[in-house]
């Protein structure tokens, strides 16, 4: 017997069908409030005021200017200059231009999670729940991070100049 055409356009375009639609915010000025079921999450632009509640998949924080919360996420990169990135809980965490400001707690999966700073003048604050690597390079960033004492303190890497990394 041979499946009729509607039969298998439904079988080959349900994993599309499943997958949720990423979350886009670009232009100046937003002020948005989502819900995440495992989507990612691309803001960009200038100025935007983001709440993300629940589970997103990756966030990518472009432009300048942003104020992003979020309850968690599978890992958080922030470019531009003077964005405010502040959450829950994440995977990897990218910082790169200037004046970033980033807070979160930081899980790690099979692997370590990875921390990369480069660019200048970010004040990022990290509480890390496992194995990390974290390597900072640019001019005068800052990254301060606290650890259970289970935790294992994290395998660092510095470059640059007038660097700062504190366990508090």
């Amino acid at each position: 017997m041979k499946p009729t055409l509607p039969v298998l356009l439904a079988i080959l375009l349900a994993p599309t069908l499943a997958h949720a639609e990423d979350i886009a915010i670009a232009g100046i000025g937003q002020s948005r409030d989502f819900t995440c079921n495992g989507e990612d999450v691309a803001i960009s632009g200038q100025g935007h005021t983001v709440a993300l509640k629940g589970s997103c998949g990756a966030i990518a924080v472009h432009g300048s200017g942003h104020t992003v919360t979020f309850e968690e996420a599978t890992s958080l990169a922030v470019s531009g200059a003077q964005n405010k990135a502040n959450g829950g809980t994440t995977g990897n965490v990218t910082v790169e231009t200037a004046e970033n400001s980033i807070s979160a707690k930081v899980h790690a999966g099979e692997t370590p999670a990875e921390i990369d700073v480069s660019g200048a003048d970010h004040m990022i604050e990290l509480e890390l729940t496992g194995p990390a690597k974290i390597e900072v390079g640019g001019a005068k960033n800052t990254l301060n991070w606290t650890a259970a004492a289970e935790v294992r303190a994290p395998s660092i890497s510095t470059s640059g100049i007038e660097n700062r990394i504190v366990k508090r």
